[in-house]
């Protein structure tokens, strides 16, 4: 059969063909008679079906037609005199596949009371090969395997009631007889085998397992006895014992082999079986068998530091390659739990720990195998760690932090068992495992034929492609096919078309200060296993700017310039959450992408445990309590190992290993060259004469005097230089909130004539901010029906909110009910805020008494600090003309740490 013809044909039509050439053996034939025979063609004709049916083409509604007609008559056909007839109704029946679960009744039917064992043989066998579509012939298939006097109808009821699996789980007692009492030997390996497909539910079945591994006399009895006791797990380690004794005497390689595996899956339960383990390591003929104990022996990692002697005999150069990769991978997870444990270590210990890895180290280095350099590597973490404990003991957060990430251990174990087809595919054609992964999920356990020891295996462990399926390089493309519309997609956020234009300011990275931010500084960050980023300043700082260009950086398509070596997508989350944080991860990513389905649960996690998605949590500070609880990246399920969060404050973020950015204020003596870099962005630097250019910075000097400025208020007043020169503004503003209300002219600039004027704008977008910050001080939402009823006119006030958003991009509707508003810039709603305070409380002293009284309620200034400057300077700008106290401004600056007035037109410091 050419490979194209062999690729197109599912495993799981080729799962007879598999079994019928294990079961024709010439040996076989030898031993049987014209009914055996008989019952091998009978299965090679189903095993053939099946594979023709498979690839032959023909019209999909021809197909069920023909189909249909023909499942009555083979039914009708069971019920015929001749056994032929009968047989060979079973045999199509079975061809036909799922098609044919109408007949399970019929298979029943026949399994209980033909006469020819052939034909209940085959139907037996049919019946098993249906699956979980056939549960109802689970009591038939019991009352076969305990009563059925011939030997291949019980081994196939058996087998049949493993395929069934979990829904099987009532046959257990009548499986633990078949196991302890049947004279055949393939019947009792067929019962192991079910049992193991039952996991934890056959528990049952543990001293009769442990029995027959230690007396029964047949090797495929014994080998699947350990198998299925080895997939229990812990539940199963009353037959530790056992399989300490299958370990050490057992004469059959396969039989110590699946014993060591058993031992490994019960983990530090199975710890008395380390000095077996380590005498299996060092003299067992059999390759399988010592890679088989020097996992398990890496299971029990810590617990085993006494087989590193072993382990490291085990990575000479001569040794088996697969013993020397597992023992490799031992010591690898020995160094881990040495790390683990490293804080509490009695210093002892500590020492013997470093001596040992040490050792370990040296002769992996010696061994010159390349495909132990990534244990390499991980030993030699670990051994670093434990130095660096040894001394200041000060790491136990890395340690903690890596003890917490076994995927970084488990993804080496890709390599060891890799076929040569999947590494071709890995290089060529990565995006080819994960779609052939994802087909074979929905396919039926494979179970090996009896001859092979009737093991029962999931198709995608059988073929190794599970092990790669999120490889980096899978990711990776998977990411670079989405990557365009990603871009589009988060380009077109209004928050990041509002802040296209970036100027790189001065940053503190970490306690150094940058004069320009680059992706090259931030690469040793992003290039970690975990990146967790804060970025903290004042409102109007710049750091929902700068986490946009990051997100940029982290899509560009020069290494250089990105801030991992790998290609990041970008989710952007700057709203309350209403759902869990992974949950709305995805929905946010399958928007950005524009992806018809939901993303992939486990592919999703992938993504963002490997980094592939950069998460960029905004406005962090001014989040309520529910969604701040929601992101907690201490906790060992937090999803996100690419994290960047901006707040107004240095958050804690529990804890956590974090690197930080602080964007400073431009110096007012360098507010001419950021002015320069912004018009030449925006294209607008020709409009201005020298002359008029450097006029135009004189006057907001002499506003902001010699202290420094946000990086939005100068982004305002450039706006507002454009605005002046185009003709759609009259002159520069004098002070910081007339800068706030001629941004909002500068928005309003194109209205209709049945639009809200600028007075009616000014004066909703102060009732609406005050409203969003009248609760806590802080810029956040309002309700919309109270928004609603503090506007003047209500019968208008929907469109003018409406006048808000869609027109002038002044307000967003937020929450899952769009129930919420919220002002689009923080530092703007702060003045429009002061200024609504200004108007309605003018001259009245009670007022200002009882406002004053509320902010000295607030024990943290800083979270309000913005506010407060806002207030302050909208009473230096207005206050005398609408009769504000004095008292207010001076309380104010008492309040913010401002010790000498300043005067109205400098912004805030």
């Amino acid at each position: 059969m050419e490979p194209s013809t062999t690729a197109a044909i599912s495993d799981d039509k080729l799962l007879p063909v598999y079994a019928l050439s294990a079961v024709v053996s010439t040996k076989a034939l030898k031993k049987t008679g014209k009914r055996t025979v008989k019952r091998l063609l009978a299965v090679g004709a189903v095993s053939f079906s099946c594979l023709w049916l498979s690839v032959v083409p023909m019209g999909e509604g021809w197909a069920q037609t023909s189909q249909n007609a023909k499942i009555s008559t083979y039914i009708q056909q069971l019920k015929d005199k001749d056994t032929d007839v009968r047989s060979r109704a079973v045999v199509t029946l079975g061809a036909m596949g799922a098609e044919a679960k109408v007949a399970v009744p019929a298979l029943i039917k026949a399994l209980q009371s033909d006469k020819d064992a052939s034909v209940r043989f085959s139907a037996a066998f049919v019946l098993g090969r249906m699956g979980a579509e056939a549960k109802a012939a689970i009591p038939a298939l019991i009352m076969a395997l305990q009563f059925d006097k011939d030997v291949g109808v019980r081994s196939n009821a058996a087998a049949a009631l493993g395929r069934i699996g979990g829904e099987a789980k009532a046959t257990i007692p009548a499986l633990i007889t078949a196991l302890q009492s049947d004279k055949d030997a393939s019947v009792r390996s067929n019962a192991a085998s079910a049992l193991g497909s039952m996991g934890g539910e056959a528990k049952a079945a543990i001293p009769a397992l442990i029995t027959a591994l230690q007396s029964d006399k047949n090797l495929n009895v014994r080998y699947s006895a350990a198998y299925t006791l080895g997939s229990m797990g812990g539940e199963a380690k009353a037959a530790i014992p056992a399989l300490i004794t299958a370990l050490q005497s057992d004469k059959d390689a396969s039989v110590r082999s699946n014993a060591a595996s058993a031992l490994g899956s019960m983990g530090g339960e199975a710890k008395a079986a380390i000095p077996a383990l380590i005498t299996a390591l060092q003299s067992d003929k059999d390759a399988s068998v010592r890679s088989n104990a020097a996992s398990a022996l890496g299971s029990m990692a810590g617990e085993a530091k006494a087989a590193i002697p072993a382990l490291i005999t085990a990575l000479q150069p001569d040794k088996d390659a697969s013993v020397r990769s597992r023992a490799a991978s031992a010591l690898a997870k020995i160094g881990e739990s040495f790390q683990d444990k490293a804080g509490t270590m009695p210093f002892v210990e500590l020492d013997r720990a470093i001596a040992d890895l040490e050792k370990a180290l040296k002769a992996l280095k010696d061994s010159k195998d390349k495909h132990l350099d990534d244990r390499i590597a991980s030993v030699a973490r670990s051994l670093d760690a434990l130095k660096t404990k040894r001394q200041s003991r000060l790491l136990d957060r890395t340690l903690e932090w890596m003890a917490k990430h076994p995927w970084v251990t488990g993804g080496l174990i890709y390599i060891i068992f890799f076929p040569s087809l999947w590494l071709i595919l890995l290089r060529v054609r990565p995006l080819w495992i994960l779609h052939v992964n994802n087909a074979l999920k929905p396919l039926a356990s494979f179970k090996l034929p009896d001859a092979l020891g009737g093991l029962t295996f999931p198709i995608r462990t059988l073929l190794f492609i599970e092990f790669f399926n999120y490889h980096p390089r899978v990711l990776d493309a998977w990411v670079e096919k989405r990557l365009d519309s990603g871009k589009q997609g988060f380009n077109k956020k209004k928050t990041v078309t509002e802040r296209s234009v970036y100027v790189p300011i001065p940053v503190v990275l970490d306690n150094h200060n940058l004069a320009q931010l680059t992706a090259t500084d931030l690469q040793p960050i992003f290039n970690q296993k975990r990146a967790t980023l804060l970025i903290w300043g004042e409102g109007g700082a710049g750091k929902t700017s700068l986490a946009c260009t990051l997100a940029q950086w982290a899509m560009n398509d020069n290494e250089t310039q990105r801030l991992a070596k790998h290609r990041m997508l970008p989710v952007l989350i700057e709203q309350e959450l209403d759902h869990p944080l992974k949950e709305t991860i995805g929905g946010q990513l399958q928007a950005l992408i524009s992806e018809a389905q939901a993303i992939d649960d486990e592919l999703l996690t992938n993504l963002l445990r490997q980094r592939r998605i950069l998460v960029i949590i905004d406005h962090f500070s001014e989040m309520g309590e529910a969604t701040r609880n929601k992101i907690h990246p201490a906790e060992t399920d937090f999803p996100v190992n690419a994290l960047i969060v901006t707040s107004r404050l240095e958050e804690k973020l529990d804890e956590v290993p974090k690197t930080t950015i602080q964007p400073l204020r431009v110096a007012g003596d360098k507010l001419s060259s950021f002015m320069e870099a912004y018009l030449t962005q925006r294209h607008k630097r020709d409009l201005f004469t020298d002359v008029e250019y450097f006029d135009a910075c004189r006057r907001l000097s002499l506003m902001v005097g010699q202290r420094n400025i946000t990086v939005l208020l100068a982004k305002l007043y450039a706006e507002q230089m454009i605005a002046t020169k185009e003709g759609t503004a009259i002159d520069l503003p004098e002070n910081i909130p007339d800068l706030m209300l001629a941004y909002l002219n500068e928005l309003n600039r194109d209205r209709l004539a049945t639009e809200p004027n600028n007075r009616t704008v000014q004066r909703d977008a102060q009732v609406i901010a005050w409203q969003c910050l009248k609760t806590t001080f802080r810029p956040t939402s309002a309700k919309l029906e109270d928004i609603l009823a503090a506007l003047d006119d209500s019968d208008t006030a929907p469109e003018r909110l409406q006048h808000l958003e869609k027109r002038l991009r002044l307000i967003q509707t937020i929450g899952a009910a769009q129930d919420k508003i919220r002002l689009a810039l923080d530092p703007l709603a702060e003045y429009l805020a002061g200024l609504y305070l200004i108007d309605t409380y003018a001259s009245d002293t009670t007022s200002w008494q009882d406002f004053l009284t509320q902010v000295n309620a607030i024990s943290d200034v800083e979270l309000i600090k913005g506010f407060l400057l806002a207030v302050r300077d909208c009473c230096l700008a207005k206050g005398k003309e609408a009769g504000v106290p004095d008292f207010v401004a001076d309380e104010l600056a008492l309040k913010t740490g401002l010790t000498t007035p300043a005067p109205a037109v400098l912004i805030n410091s």
